[in-house]
């Protein structure tokens, strides 16, 4: 039997006490109708993506592309009454990373751009937690996979750490239906995967060596050419004073 859907919603404690109060105050007059005026538009956004027409008892394929590195993607079978919660610890877990930062799904601005840009989207919501945004947002542990029409956004971005910035395109590639000896337990599970994923916390030593290597070998860099020229090594240490060798 298809379970019945349940709008997911935000919490919003005292956001609207707390502007109201500000107002007759007089403080923020101009900045706070324009955080109201982007809370109802981020309302009228999902709103509009929000459905009622999947089945939370289906499976739902997602293929989660890394986007720092090339080929590297993870494809996971999901079930619709799990969350986005769910499925950022799946994705993080399949890259051999610690859940140790915050994570967010973004959505394109404008749905009818054939290119979609994710970049500082306004439409996006975050793990419980989250609260860097000038009014409530939605969270990832709030909205069931099943909540979103694919039809009308088939593609969504995850980040992880906003510190790293560790990014995905997500898409939805199929949905199944559930066989009977499905269980919750067993999902999200990771079905396909390509690539091999990077260190999530590389060394810092090993980088500045590579740096020094690609700079000591780079031909096309003049400032490089008078530097060995003058017999000198060409390194950067971030907590000394750079070499003030006269190059004229």
């Amino acid at each position: 039997m298809q379970q019945k859907f349940k709008k997911p919603k935000i919490d919003e404690g005292n956001f609207y006490e707390t502007v109201q109060e500000a107002l007759k105050a007089k403080r923020h007059v101009e900045y706070l109708h324009k955080v109201m005026l982007d809370y109802e538009k981020y309302k009228e956004f999902f709103n509009k993506i929000f459905t009622d027409t999947n089945s939370k008892d289906d499976i739902y394929l997602f293929r989660a592309t890394y986007l720092l590195k090339k080929s590297v993607w993870r494809e996971f079978a999901i079930l619709g009454n799990q969350t986005f919660e769910d499925l950022a610890e799946a994705i993080v877990f399949s890259m051999d990373w610690d859940y140790d930062h915050m994570h967010g799904f973004s959505l394109p601005e404008n749905l009818q751009e054939k290119n979609l840009d994710f970049y500082r989207s306004p439409f996006a919501f975050y793990a419980q937690g989250w609260e860097d945004d000038p009014h409530p947002t939605y969270k990832s542990n709030q909205i069931k996979i099943a909540d979103l029409n694919y039809r009308i956004t088939p593609k969504l971005q995850f980040v992880f750490d906003f510190g790293d910035g560790h990014r995905f395109d997500v898409e939805l590639k199929k949905i199944h239906i559930a066989k009977r000896r499905d269980s919750e337990k067993n999902f999200p599970a990771l079905v396909d995967q390509r690539g091999i994923s990077p260190e999530q916390y590389p060394d810092l030593n090993e980088n500045l060596e590579d740096d020094n290597k690609k700079w000591e070998t780079d031909d096309n860099c003049s400032v490089c050419k008078k530097l060995k020229n003058t017999g000198n090594k060409l390194q950067w240490f971030p907590d000394e004073e750079p070499n003030k060798t006269n190059l004229n």
